[in-house]
């Protein structure tokens, strides 16, 4: 079996770091880790809570989609590609956003 390749995510304040899978929106990957996301939406683009500011590696995300860009546009932000949606954020090399509220959920 070959191995998934990953791509880091450093998620500040919190110090966490995501790693999210090729092809997988960095929302879905945080949920899959067991980390608590704000969301309202529950990752479908519509709610806009789960939005994030790139700090570094702005070129290594994927292109702001017509749903995103209207989600970004909705929250009165620049659609500058550093202002983004996490559940519609697909990374392909290391980033670091700003995510207030992102933490690990209560193991049960």
């Amino acid at each position: 079996m070959d191995e998934q390749v990953t791509h880091t995510v450093a998620v500040r304040p919190s110090d966490v770091e995501i790693e999210v899978r090729d092809g997988e929106d960095l929302f879905s990957a945080a949920q899959r880790l067991g980390y608590r996301w704000p969301t309202v939406c529950g990752g479908k683009g519509t709610c806009r809570t789960c939005f994030v500011q790139v700090e570094e590696g702005a070129e290594n995300c994927s292109p702001v989609g017509p749903l995103e860009r209207e989600g970004i546009e909705a929250l009165r932000r620049p659609v500058d590609g550093l202002t983004r949606l996490a559940c519609r954020l697909r990374v392909e090399g290391p980033v670091t956003v700003t995510k207030r509220g992102v933490r690990r959920r209560p193991q049960e």
